[in-house]
């Protein structure tokens, strides 16, 4: 079978592109390689994580926030973290910048937290453990 190497990018669909670009580059560090525009709006924006990872941010007629979509809702994306203490240290990061986030909690795959964007998008900040049965 071929191979899969790894994850290229992932595409958000976005209310305001040039905003959510903004919340990612302030909250987990990614930079604005790309930026698309028709007549007097950004439309959309890629970014990359100095990890490799690329997001592309469309622009489509949400609202400012989903509803039905936060914490607690399954993920659009999940960032992997290297484990416990990583993630305590994310915690303390969004905390201090004012960004809802759950706290960290065991899951199925390991530890995780989830956070929302600004159009009320779930991600989840995750560690790579053993898979359990058990989790809080």
């Amino acid at each position: 079978m071929p191979r899969i190497s790894g994850l290229h990018h992932a595409s958000l669909p976005v209310a305001d592109a040039e905003r959510s670009g903004d919340w990612y580059e302030r909250v987990f560090g990614f930079v604005r390689v790309l930026i698309e525009e028709e007549e007097d709006r950004v439309t959309a924006v890629m970014l990359q994580h100095p990890a490799g990872i690329f997001l592309y941010l469309f622009r489509v007629g949400l609202p400012t926030r989903a509803p039905g979509r936060g914490i607690g809702q399954p993920a659009v994306l999940g960032f992997l973290v290297s484990g416990q203490p990583e993630l305590a240290a994310w915690d303390q990061r969004l905390t201090e910048l004012g960004i809802e986030h759950s706290g960290p909690r065991q899951a199925h795959l390991g530890w995780a937290m989830d956070v929302v964007d600004p159009d009320g998008l779930p991600i989840q900040l995750h560690t790579r453990e053993e898979i359990s049965g058990d989790y809080a």
